[in-house]
């Protein structure tokens, strides 16, 4: 008697935080816009402004609301403790390895009683192993907790750039470090973001680095990335503002937009030229290039355009080899002359296949090598010849091969290979001998042999066969009551390739199915899958989405009842609109940082890298097109939908935590079902990007045992004692 009052006390003090939900929402306050003669009002605009009072308050108590609605579950503690037993079976977690062209090694190494990684090294693989730098030593501000996400080293490894950053902000400061006397010399070069843009190249002496600079300081600012450019800093001095090689303001000949990332490639230290690119969010760029002793002149020449379609290339003398979609949307790759560069008309050393895509290639002394894949979950490794293309055998069917050398004055070939169910194997290929080169002691346990991959087409509502991945243990039973968890992505060409990740396993091994549905908009098809989900077409996405979750209930896997969905960033457009146009055919949906009110992110100052992937909404067919996306716009009032996570960092460079906090509002305005309607912003995370350890576990748990939740599983439902 005493648990079924208990119990009830608990239930009804859940009930009470819902519905507290309710309450607590701020008043609309109706913006109107007009876009091409068409009236559209925003009712929470307001909720655009961070830093007001109101707002903040308004978050705060919805974040509170939702963090005590999920500590309530059953089990999450649960899956954060076993995520750390999982954690220890491994003596050490490496990332980020790095090796040069004389055989050193560096990588972060993270040991289970860490919460976040060091920067080590060894001269070679079988080398001994030193420490570099702790980042817990860098603290030019108290009470902050950085984290290495980026460094690297220059040609003759005595000294190493290191990117830090804190609070899941991604923009870093770089520091050096002498790697032989471990002393830090007296630069910090403030405003970066090398992990995600332009990298940081080491010029051929040693003498400094080409860096991408943002010059709006902080994240919240408009302009915080436009305008940014390639300077040169040259080590040991401490001037205000470092030398401009590359950008809109000084190559005013260049077609350089203001949202463009200027960014610079050097890929050897005997490259002759220096390679400027245009990039950000579009899969294809122009690109100019400069001789290597006229750095800091203007006159960059172009090489090739956005036009041409250049995924990827390499610099062999004063050629370039190159992978590109035109006329051949599975990819092939081509070579042709730097001074005098025809990317159409170039000679083909390997040609297209119909029926797999070519995802990556290398070139060593001993040839050209390539990857192709059938759908992104079947990957093999080819040696280019003159006659026929020859396979090379690897030790086990991998679902990821990614490959990479030192060029063409170099016979070694690294293999990096992965799995659904397999952790990241590497070998070392040379002299047609292939040898295991794991540094890396992450365990692959058994804790997943018992698992089912089954990989089907599903035939869209237009017809495409949509690839569909689907995960479960062997004694399943497709019965219609198995909590399944989907997710996709389906933007920006980018492919959910196989990895084993801590958050699908944890979530097979508690008795789910896993899914991931491989959209168009993503890159599992080639280019033209991507186009197939791209601005005007975009709806293909969630379509695609929709038939496939239709396929899983009609097959017996699930039902509605037991259906839950995944996605964040980009993929926030998949779920919000699958979630608003069916929200019937869910039990609960779950958005990270979702980009889910399309008609404002031009506003945001991420925005306008952006159009190139979404479009703008100054184009009226590409203002349609973004306001079809836009799940925000798409809500309904007195519709029932289904429980809705959502989940946003204050510190995000990608997308504003007030996409989150603006659909929430209006979706607890119109929803008329008892479900839960929780946002949870964090003021200590970003885009789920750079976090500790423990955080990242904490971030996965939350999303399981509310999915769990909502499924009905028994063992996440609200706790008794």
């Amino acid at each position: 008697m005493r648990n079924f009052y208990l119990l009830t006390m608990i239930l009804n003090s859940i009930v009470i935080s819902i519905n507290a939900q309710n309450s607590t929402i701020l008043t609309p306050e109706i913006a109107i816009d007009q876009y091409h003669n068409q009236n559209i009002e925003d009712p929470y605009r307001h909720l655009e402004n961070l830093s007001n009072p109101e707002v903040k308050e308004w978050i705060e108590s919805q974040s509170e609301i939702a963090q005590s609605f999920l500590n309530s579950i059953e089990k999450k503690q649960f899956l954060i403790d076993k995520q750390i037993e999982l954690d220890t079976k491994n003596e050490f977690v490496i990332s980020k390895l790095k090796v040069t062209h004389d055989e050193y090694h560096y990588y972060l190494k993270r040991l289970p009683t860490e919460n976040v990684a060091k920067l080590y090294y060894r001269t070679s693989f079988e080398g001994e192993e030193h420490l570099l730098y702790d980042p817990i030593s860098f603290k030019p501000l108290e009470n902050k907790n950085y984290i290495i996400n980026y460094f690297q080293p220059d040609w003759v490894n005595s000294k190493i750039a290191i990117g830090l950053t804190e609070k899941g902000k991604e923009i870093s400061q770089i520091i050096i470090l002498d790697i032989h006397t471990n002393q830090i010399f007296p630069e910090v070069l403030q405003n970066t973001w090398p992990s995600d843009v332009g990298g940081l190249q080491w010029l051929p002496d040693n003498s400094g680095f080409i860096y991408v600079h943002f010059p709006n300081a902080t994240t919240n600012s408009q302009n915080f990335l436009l305008n940014t450019n390639s300077a040169l800093h040259k080590i040991g001095e401490l001037q205000e503002k470092d030398t401009t090689i590359f950008s809109k303001e000084f190559c005013k000949n260049l077609d350089i937009k203001e949202e463009d990332f200027p960014t610079t490639n050097i890929e050897s230290r005997s490259n002759k030229y220096l390679i400027g690119k245009t990039t950000g969010a579009n899969a294809y760029y122009n690109a100019y290039y400069l001789p290597i002793n006229k750095i800091g002149a203007t006159d960059w020449e172009p090489l090739f355009s956005k036009k041409e379609l250049i995924k990827d290339y390499t610099i062999i003398g004063d050629s370039i080899i190159f992978k590109t979609s035109y006329n051949a949307p599975n990819f092939k790759i081509g070579i042709t002359s730097i001074q005098n560069p025809n990317f159409k008309t170039a000679r083909i050393l390997v040609p297209e296949n119909k029926d797999h895509i070519l995802t990556d290639f290398a070139v060593t002394s001993e040839g050209l090598y390539y990857v192709t894949s059938k759908n992104s979950v079947q990957a093999k490794l080819f040696r280019h010849t003159s006659q026929q293309d020859e396979e090379i055998k690897l030790p086990k069917i991998y679902g990821t091969i990614e490959i990479s050398s030192h060029g063409q004055s170099y016979p070694k070939l690294w293999i990096t290979s992965k799995g659904w169910t397999t952790n990241s194997e590497r070998h070392e290929y040379v002299n047609n001998v292939l040898t295991p080169k794991n540094i890396d002691n992450t365990s692959n346990s058994n804790i997943l042999d018992n698992i089912i991959i089954e990989e089907i087409e599903v035939t869209g509502h237009d017809g495409q066969k949509i690839p569909l991945s689907i995960f479960y243990h062997k004694d399943m039973v497709k019965n219609g009551k198995n909590p399944v968890l989907m997710d996709g992505y389906g933007s920006y060409g980018i492919a959910m390739k196989p990895a084993m990740l801590i958050h699908r396993t944890l979530w097979i091994l508690e008795g789910g199915v896993y899914a991931v549905a491989h959209v168009r908009g993503g890159g599992e098809k080639g280019e033209a899958w991507h186009k197939g989900g791209y601005k005007k077409t975009k709806p293909n996405t969630w379509k695609d989405f929709i038939s496939c979750a239709e396929h899983l209930i009609s097959n017996q896997y699930t039902s509605p009842k037991k259906l839950s969905i995944l996605s964040g960033s980009a993929g926030g457009i998949l779920i919000g609109r699958a979630l608003t146009e069916r929200p019937d055919l869910f039990a609960s949906a779950i958005i990270e940082f979702g980009t889910i009110n399309m008609l404002r992110f031009e506003t945001h100052n991420n925005g306008a890298n952006n159009t190139k992937e979404f479009g703008t909404v100054k184009d009226p067919e590409e203002f349609k097109a973004l306001l079809e996306m836009d799940a925000y716009h798409h809500l309904k009032k007195n519709e029932k939908y289904p429980a809705v996570l959502l989940t946003a960092g204050l510190n995000d460079p990608r997308v504003p935590a007030w996409f989150s906090a603006k659909f929430m509002a209006k979706l607890q305005a119109y929803d008329v079902s008892n479900n839960p309607k929780l946002l949870l912003v964090d003021s200590d995370s970003g885009h789920g990007i750079d976090n500790t350890k423990i955080k990242t576990f904490e971030r996965y748990a939350n999303i399981i045992a509310f999915a769990f939740q909502q499924t009905g599983h028994p063992e996440y439902q609200f706790k008794t004692d």
